[in-house]
């Protein structure tokens, strides 16, 4: 919405709205058609398909939400955080384990190998 409208100072301006009028009458059961118009852009379609177009259609219908948004966002930021160093930690305990038995054959060549 533009608040700084180049009209809001204008004397005359001002004068000539405040004269105007609508002489035409509406057109008949003109709020309700509005309503319902209102509400059938506010629905959400209902499609039949695929579980996987069903969850598109349900997270197009809710990302433009800002909260719903950042929520999801910092959400997944969350979960791939947490595989991410999961996935760090098992992978740096395995080279542990690898390199720990290879010290331990240079050290004592008849040690047993794994």
């Amino acid at each position: 919405m533009n608040t700084n409208s180049p009209h809001e100072h204008d004397p005359a301006f001002r004068a000539m709205l405040r004269e105007w009028s609508v002489t035409e009458p509406l057109p008949p059961r003109f709020q309700a058609q509005v309503w319902k118009r209102i509400e059938s852009a506010e629905a959400l379609p209902v499609t039949r398909g695929s579980p996987w177009r069903l969850l598109m259609d349900w997270v197009n219908a809710l990302l433009p939400r800002p909260a719903f948004a950042l929520a999801c966002a910092t959400v997944l930021l969350l979960v791939g955080g947490a595989a991410g160093w999961a996935q760090a930690r098992y992978e740096a305990a395995q080279v542990g384990d690898v390199l720990e038995a290879r010290y331990l054959r240079v050290v004592d060549p008849y040690q047993p190998a794994d």
